[in-house]
């Protein structure tokens, strides 16, 4: 495959690393984790018990700066919306998952309870991919359900998609349809 640009994102336990590694070795590039640059680069401002306050400006430049020296890269980050530019860009993947399952991944990984709820109502709504397509554009965002899909599977498709041989497509993922009210009113409890 030519050189490609591809940013992977999601909120946490969507699969966003294993998709990335498994794309970059069966690709042959680069991975470039954002939360890495953040750290080796100290951007990273304070870590709180809700997570990091990460300088975006300063890792925007950073990521801007090393992407210059790149032909192809994988880039996975839940943060790619916020610090990286559409251009140069050639495909963004926003990995989503169900909220259920999203919630025991999200437990077993020992997350706080409100830091559950913030994560699982962000994926409810859609905001990463709001957010992806409000960054990179409609033409350059692509959506995956990872719920019931292996590793391997959400690779596969994210390739497909990347050489165009399947379509990126947006907006086919609604939790609110499949959810109980119940279960909603249960992530948005702060």
């Amino acid at each position: 495959m030519k050189a490609f640009r591809l940013v992977i994102t999601g909120n946490p336990g969507a699969g966003k690393h294993t998709s990335a590694r498994l794309i970059a070795d069966r690709l042959g590039a680069e991975i470039i984790d954002i939360n890495e640059v953040a750290l080796e680069n100290d951007a990273v401002l304070s870590k709180t018990s809700h997570g990091a306050d990460v300088d975006v400006k300063k890792l925007g430049k950073l990521l801007a700066t090393a992407l210059k020296k790149k032909d192809s890269f994988v880039i996975v980050g839940h943060l790619a919306p916020y610090v990286l530019k559409s251009a140069g860009i050639d495909m963004a993947a926003v990995l989503r998952r169900s909220p259920n399952k999203l919630e025991s991944t999200l437990a077993e990984r020992k997350y706080t309870r409100e830091k559950i709820n913030e994560n699982v109502s962000a994926e409810i709504l859609g905001v990463l991919l709001y957010d992806a397509i409000k960054a990179f554009g409609k033409r350059k965002v692509g959506e995956f359900d990872t719920t019931n899909r292996t590793p391997e599977e959400t690779a596969g498709q994210i390739i497909a998609a990347l050489q165009k041989k399947s379509a990126k497509r947006v907006g086919v993922v609604d939790w609110l349809a499949i959810l109980s009210e119940e279960e909603v009113q249960k992530f948005f409890a702060y």
